[in-house]
């Protein structure tokens, strides 16, 4: 078995997800009724021991603040299992309608032990250039932390695809050069090709393939293979199809030995350096 990290791993009791997140989402996957509890919380050890079985070396762990949509997943649930288990890196999460000081906020989950940042304008209904965030944006560029955002559509009631605008995630990556920044299910439905140049104009700027798939990408990605050193694994777990089974697909693409520890491990490494 190949040797995965996967970028893009959601946590939280499976009561904090909205109800219809888990319906359209969580339920449509192999993973919901082995991770939680009879309660309803998150098995932090049946959690690890199905990403091991999948061949999952490490991961990052992604909270939500998501009022209206899918749900207040809070920083502490990352922060639980990675206290567990070290080799999940937890990110934090903001949400300006919850987080009136951005800041304040982010600096709390820094000390809590978060290694970089996911933001969610289509969930959490907001651009993600807004000027609110830009402060904390300046506080990740500085401290060398990824940020991820949120970059493709959401089956979800309620999420407001205008925010998922290819031009504001191209105002941030121009307004902040030396960020790393990650577009989380790379432009999903409408936009493949603005998030393929994105990865061509800006040298800091990768795609994180969670929630595609993965027989398709080569069609999404003309240039992936060229520039594999820029992609990055992920499923969107855990309502996602199979882990090792998404690899395998991608590993079926005839994709070369290095392309492909690029996308599966390498790149994660050069991204982070607690891994």
């Amino acid at each position: 078995m190949r040797e995965l990290f996967d970028f893009h791993l959601h946590v939280g009791h499976f009561h904090e997800w909205s109800e219809e997140a888990r319906r359209l989402w969580m339920e449509t996957g192999p993973y919901s009724g082995k991770i939680y509890a009879q309660d309803g919380c998150l098995d932090i050890d049946a959690f690890h021991q199905v990403l091991v079985d999948e061949g999952v070396v490490g991961g990052v762990l992604l909270p939500e603040y998501a009022l209206h949509t899918a749900g207040v997943m809070p920083v502490e649930r990352a922060i639980a299992v990675s206290q567990r288990y070290p080799r999940y890196i937890p990110f934090g999460a903001l949400n300006p309608e919850i987080h009136l000081d951005p800041v304040a906020e982010f600096e709390r989950q820094l000390t809590l032990g978060v290694k970089g940042l996911k933001i969610h304008g289509v969930h959490c209904q907001h651009r993600v250039n807004d000027q609110r965030l830009y402060p904390v944006y300046e506080i990740c560029q500085d401290r060398k932390l990824p940020l991820m955002l949120h970059a493709g559509t959401s089956i979800f009631p309620g999420t407001r695809l205008r925010h998922a605008d290819p031009y504001d995630y191209d105002d941030v990556a121009v307004d902040f050069p030396s960020l790393n920044l990650i577009l989380c299910h790379g432009g999903r439905n409408f936009w493949y090709p603005q998030a393929e140049f994105m990865v061509m104009r800006h040298e800091n700027v990768y795609i994180d393939l969670s929630g595609l798939p993965p027989q398709n990408l080569l069609n999404y990605y003309p240039k992936m293979a060229k520039m594999s050193h820029r992609f990055l694994f992920g499923t969107d777990f855990p309502g996602v199809p199979g882990v090792a089974a998404n690899a395998e697909r991608i590993a079926a693409l005839g994709l070369s030995k290095d392309v492909l520890e690029n996308i599966f491990i390498n790149n994660a490494r050069r991204l982070l350096s607690d891994f």
